[in-house]
């Protein structure tokens, strides 16, 4: 029999706290909705294992060391070895991860409130533990989603290319389109929902908090079942994947935009929520690896060219959000950006660092596979084809920090996600990373 317990706890931050995802800053100017940190905790045969997600754009490495030792300490060590622990990649929540010495009281207060949530909801999940019945589905249907890295007809290749650009070739890989659900039943009710869906979680920009479509997904899964049931969304691997579809004339940056694809995923799901199946392997086996992630050298030639554009392309500030589509259109601000990560990835990186991978598994029915960072889909589709679970649920941007992991033959072709940056990765990152996968599956 299995046992379940939730609970969530808001995160909000105050306003003038700095929000994260894009290259300038951005205090904090209001609220469009709260942010959660929500935790489901599972047990089965004396077994627990539990789910942590963040309403953040990444979990931040002290968060990680913070939970472990708060877990290790009260339930044991091996409960946190059981965990996972992710962000749902909010690009409107507060940035705690970074510019340390940058932090006023406001933004310590913002990290704390994550940190102590997480703690309580842990608590009080444990605390909720009653019997419950799991069941699991998934549909191939993942419409809100595409790949953003485009084939050029000059042969390049170009994150973001713009609506309606006529110089777009085809996209560079495929997407797996996957969405998969764990539903959890408590006295004949829908108690609490997990579900893995891959799309980045950057629909609004501006200066305004907000949970993102990961937030209206969920108030829409509550006003149909008319329930505030948790909904916990882990993010599917989606480093190379937006919302942006090139052929709408629609403005996609803005929180209506985060309404539409949030109501649009809710009814994807509850459509499919009566074709499950039940979950019925109630043997817990997890498995951690230690994999380490190689990170970027950069050529003599690389450096040459980015300080000539330190030296040559004129700085001119901008009065708007500076986003990746900004390096493809050579405007002067993004050159310079990315000419100083590149000196600073010389400069500043180390060789390497460690990340953790993890695997949920009940029996070869339903596994969830956690990887750090932001992998491109791609490793997404090695680890489903590697699988033996009839269900496989992909968690990115957990237990511990890192940053984008495209795949290897990315890397020559240029673009956004593969600059280089501080500690940014290898190109044989990514395969380093199914590895670790396959070992832990």
């Amino acid at each position: 029999m299995f046992k379940v317990g939730y609970a969530q706890e808001i995160i909000t931050p105050p306003t003038g706290v700095g929000l994260a995802g894009y290259f300038n800053k951005r205090p904090n100017e209001g609220m469009y909705d709260d942010l959660y940190v929500k935790v489901i905790m599972i047990e089965a045969k004396d077994k627990l294992c539990g789910f942590v997600a963040f309403d953040l754009t990444s979990v931040p490495a002290e968060i990680y060391t913070d939970l472990e030792k708060f877990v290790s300490e009260k339930y044991g060590e091996e409960l946190y070895k059981n965990m996972i622990v992710s962000a749902t990649h909010t690009h409107t929540g507060p940035e705690i991860r970074f510019r340390r010495e940058e932090w006023d009281d406001r933004t310590y207060y913002a990290y704390d409130l994550a940190l102590e949530g997480a703690k309580r909801a842990i608590t009080r999940a444990i605390m909720n533990l009653l019997p419950a019945e799991l069941e699991v589905g998934s549909v191939y249907n993942n419409p809100y989603a595409f790949v953003r890295r485009y084939f050029m007809k000059n042969g390049t290749i170009v994150t973001n290319p713009g609506w309606g650009n006529p110089e777009i070739e085809k996209p560079e890989s495929e997407l797996d389109r996957t969405i998969s659900f764990l539903k959890i039943i408590q006295g004949g009710r829908i108690a609490a929902l997990i579900c893995n869906i891959a799309n980045h979680g950057d629909t609004i920009g501006g200066n305004i908090v907000s949970a993102d479509w990961y937030g209206r997904f969920t108030q829409e899964i509550q006003y149909e079942l008319k329930t505030s049931l948790p909904v916990v969304v882990l993010d599917d691997a989606s480093g190379d994947v937006n919302h942006f579809d090139f052929r709408q004339k629609i403005n996609q940056t803005s929180f209506k935009e985060a309404v539409r694809i949030g109501r649009g995923y809710a009814r994807i799901i509850l459509d499919a929520l009566n074709d499950t199946e039940k979950v019925t392997e109630e043997d817990i086996i997890v498995k951690n690896a230690v994999v380490t992630i190689p990170h970027r050298q950069v050529t003599d030639e690389e450096y040459a060219e980015a300080e000539h554009v330190l030296a040559t392309v004129p700085d001119i500030k901008m009065n708007r959000d500076l986003e990746s589509q900004d390096l493809a259109n050579k405007v002067p601000a993004a050159l310079r950006h990315f000419a100083q990560r590149t000196i600073d990835c010389r400069n500043k990186s180390v060789p390497s660092h460690d990340g953790r991978v993890t695997s949920i598994s009940f029996g070869k029915q339903l596994t969830f596979v956690a990887v750090p960072g932001e992998p491109f889909n791609g490793v997404a589709r090695a680890i489903r084809e590697k699988s033996d679970a009839k269900y496989t649920f992909v968690v990115s941007l957990s237990q511990s920090m890192s940053g984008y992991v495209p795949m290897p033959e990315c890397f020559e072709r240029g673009g956004y996600e593969v600059q280089p940056a501080v500690n940014s990765v290898a190109p044989n990152a990514a395969t380093e990373l199914i590895k670790a996968a396959m070992e832990v599956l």
